[in-house]
C-alpha cells in the first residue's frame, strides 16, 4: 500500500496540480492518497484471488486509481 501511495503522490503532484491544490485546500489531500492506495491494494488482491496474474492486475489498478488522466490546459 505504501508503494501505491508514494506513486500516487508523485504522479498527482506532477500531472494533476489543480486537483492536488483543491484537495489540499479542502484538507483532504492526504486522506485521498490513503484511499487511492487502499482501493488499489484491495482491488489488486481481489483480481489476483480471481486468477489474474500479479503484473497484469497491478497494471489495471495503477490505471484505475493511481495514474489518473493528466490535467489539460483547459482545466
Amino acid at each position: 500500500m505504501i508503494l501505491f501511495r508514494s506513486l500516487a503522490k508523485r504522479q498527482w503532484e506532477k500531472y494533476l496540480p489543480g486537483m492536488v491544490k483543491e484537495l489540499k485546500a479542502e484538507g483532504i489531500y492526504e486522506k485521498q492518497l490513503d484511499l487511492a492506495a487502499q482501493w488499489a491494494s484491495e482491488e489488486l488482491a481481489a483480481l489476483v484471488k480471481r486468477g489474474a496474474q500479479v503484473e497484469a492486475a497491478k497494471e489495471i489498478v495503477l490505471r484505475e486509481y493511481i495514474f489518473l488522466d493528466p490535467e489539460t490546459d483547459d482545466e
